[in-house]
C-alpha cells in the first residue's frame, strides 16, 4: 500500500520523498522502481515537499534535496558509459533495478542467473529509462512507454490536487514496469524452450501458451528448414485450443504460408463444423490464420485439413 502526502507518516514503515506540486514521468517513475524494489513492505508513504527538515527525516528522497538522487546540483555530471546523462529515474534504476527485477520475477516462480538480472537491467535502461533521464534533463523528448505520466496531472481549469493525481499515475507506473519486467524475463526463456522442445509433427508445432513470443523463432527456423512449420497451436485461455498460422517472414508478418480454407472464412460454431467436418470446430478468422476448436485433436484436424493432410 502507497500513500501520499506533505508529512511524514509515523505509522508507516518507510518514508520516501520527493517534490510537491507538478509532477513528472522522472521522480513518479523513481518511486515505482523503490516501491517494487521494497514491496516487502505494507505500508510506503511518500512525502511529496520543499521542506528540507521534512525531507532529512525520509529514509530516500528523490529528485530534490541534494542526495544521491537529486540530479539538478551545478555539479552534478554523471553520466552512463554510453554519454546519456542521469536524471532521477536512472539513478535510482541503477541501484535498485536488481532488486525489482528478482522481486517481481521471484513471485512468478522465475529464478534469474545474475547474467540475465544485468541483461534485463541493461535492457530496460536503454529501452525505456533513458527516455525518461533525456527528458527530464531537457536533452530530447519522443514518446515512450511512461509519457502517460503527464497526461494523468491535473488540468489548470479543474481543482489541482496534485497528491491524489500522483497516486494514481504512480501505481500505473508501478504496474508497467512490473509488466516490462516479467515480459524481459520471459523473452529469456523463450529461447531455451525452443531450443529443447522443437517437436514438429506434420508441420505443426505446439506452443505453451498463446503470449509466448514465438514468431521470429518459428520463422528464423523456417528459413532453414524448408519452411516446414505451417501452424502454431496452444491452449487457448478462454477455453479449447487454437492455431495460428505461420507467416512466411518477419516482413510478411500478416501474411500466412498456408491459411484456412476460404470457405470457412468467418465462419463459427453454429456453421463452421458442417463446413469443416470438424464437429468440435468453433470459428475461423474472416482473415484465415486464426482458428479455434474444443480440443487439440480437432484443432490438429483443422490444420491437417488446411495443408491437405486429411
Amino acid at each position: 500500500m502507497i500513500t501520499v502526502g506533505g508529512r511524514i507518516c509515523k505509522k508507516c514503515l518507510f518514508n520516501l520523498g520527493t517534490h510537491n506540486g507538478i509532477f513528472h514521468c522522472d521522480e513518479v517513475v523513481a518511486i515505482a522502481i523503490l516501491r517494487l524494489s521494497l514491496s516487502y513492505l505494507k505500508n510506503l508513504h511518500v512525502v511529496r515537499s520543499e521542506d528540507i527538515e521534512v525531507l532529512n527525516k525520509c529514509k530516500i528522497v528523490i529528485d530534490i534535496g541534494g542526495g544521491s538522487y537529486d540530479h539538478h546540483g551545478k555539479n552534478f555530471k554523471k553520466c552512463r558509459s554510453t554519454g546519456e546523462e542521469y536524471a532521477s529515474a536512472g539513478l535510482v534504476w541503477e541501484n535498485f533495478a536488481e532488486k525489482a527485477i528478482r522481486t517481481v520475477t521471484g513471485k512468478i516462480g522465475v529464478y534469474l542467473e545474475d547474467d540475465e538480472v544485468k541483461k534485463i537491467k541493461e535492457e530496460i535502461d536503454t529501452e525505456f529509462i533513458i527516455p525518461i533521464d533525456l527528458e527530464d534533463n531537457g536533452i530530447e523528448f519522443r514518446n515512450h512507454a511512461f509519457s502517460f505520466i503527464t497526461q494523468l496531472r491535473p488540468t489548470w481549469i479543474e481543482h489541482q490536487n496534485f497528491d491524489e493525481a500522483f497516486i494514481k499515475a504512480e501505481a500505473l507506473a508501478f504496474d508497467m514496469l512490473k509488466a516490462i519486467i516479467k515480459s524481459k524475463a520471459a523473452n529469456l526463456r523463450t529461447a531455451p524452450y525452443f531450443n529443447k522442445s522443437l517437436s514438429i509433427h506434420d508441420g505443426i508445432f505446439e506452443l505453451p501458451a498463446q503470449t509466448m513470443k514465438w514468431e521470429e523463432y518459428i520463422v528464423n527456423h523456417n528459413l532453414s528448414n524448408n519452411y516446414e512449420i505451417k501452424f502454431v497451436i496452444f491452449p487457448y485461455p478462454r477455453g479449447g485450443w487454437a492455431a495460428q498460422s505461420v507467416p512466411p517472414s518477419m516482413d510478411e508478418i500478416f501474411k500466412q504460408l498456408v491459411p484456412f480454407p476460404e470457405e470457412w472464412a468467418g465462419e463459427n460454431k453454429d456453421t463452421l463444423p458442417e463446413i469443416s467436418g470438424v464437429k468440435e470446430a468453433i470459428l475461423c478468422h474472416k482473415d484465415r490464420f486464426f482458428a479455434r476448436a474444443q480440443s487439440k485433436a480437432a484443432i490438429i484436424q483443422m490444420c491437417k485439413i488446411a495443408m491437405g493432410l486429411f
